[in-house]
C-alpha cells in the first residue's frame, strides 16, 4: 500500500470514529469511543510527523502545507488534552469533541484534497511505496497509546531537524 493510500484509510477510520459520536451513546460509549479516537490520531500524527512530512517538506510546491499541518496537529493534540480532562457527560466536552471533529475534518479535507495530490505528482510509484511501507512499519510498532513512537504531544520542529528520516523529494 501506498504512503498516500495508507493515510487516507487511517483518515476514514477517524473519520467513522467521528460519526459513532455524532450518533451519540452514553457516558460508557463515549469514554471508549474518546480512548479509541485519541489512539488512532496519536499514531496517527506521530507516522506523519516523524515519517511522512519529513519525507515531504523540502519542496516548494509542498513547504507551506506541511508547515500549516504540523500547525494543525498541534492544534488537534490541544484538543485532545483539553477533552481527556472533561467530563464526557458534561456539555463542553461535547463542545470541543465537535471542535476536534469540524477540526480535524478541515485538515483531512486539506491534506487530501491539495498535500495528497501534488505529492503523487512529485514522488514516483515506488518512493510511495517505499514510504507507505515506512508508516505501516511504525504503525505496527506502534501498540496504543504508547507507542513506540514516543508519547509526546509536543510538536515537533517543523524543519524536521530532529527527525533524521531522509528528504524523499530531494
Amino acid at each position: 500500500m501506498d504512503a498516500l493510500e495508507l493515510l487516507r484509510s487511517d483518515h476514514d477510520k477517524v473519520n467513522a470514529l467521528f460519526q459513532q459520536f455524532e450518533r451519540g451513546g452514553n457516558s460508557q460509549d463515549f469514554k471508549q469511543l474518546f480512548t479509541d479516537l485519541d489512539r488512532e490520531l496519536t499514531i496517527h500524527t506521530q507516522i506523519e510527523e516523524k515519517i511522512f512530512y519529513p519525507a515531504v517538506k523540502n519542496h516548494p510546491e509542498t513547504q507551506d502545507l506541511v508547515q500549516e499541518a504540523y500547525h494543525e496537529h498541534g492544534e488537534a493534540k490541544l484538543l485532545l488534552t483539553d477533552i481527556a480532562a472533561l467530563d464526557n457527560t458534561s456539555a463542553e466536552w461535547g463542545q470541543k469533541m465537535t471542535q476536534l471533529m469540524r477540526a480535524i475534518q478541515q485538515h483531512v479535507s486539506e491534506e487530501e484534497g491539495e498535500l495528497f495530490p501534488r505529492v503523487r505528482q512529485l514522488m514516483s510509484e515506488q518512493q510511495l511505496e517505499q514510504l507507505g511501507q515506512q508508516l505501516m512499519q511504525a504503525k505496527q510498532s506502534a501498540t496504543g497509546p504508547a507507542t513506540q513512537l514516543g508519547q509526546e504531544n509536543m510538536m515537533l520542529d517543523p524543519t524536521g531537524t530532529q527527525m533524521g528520516s531522509q528528504d524523499m523529494l530531494r
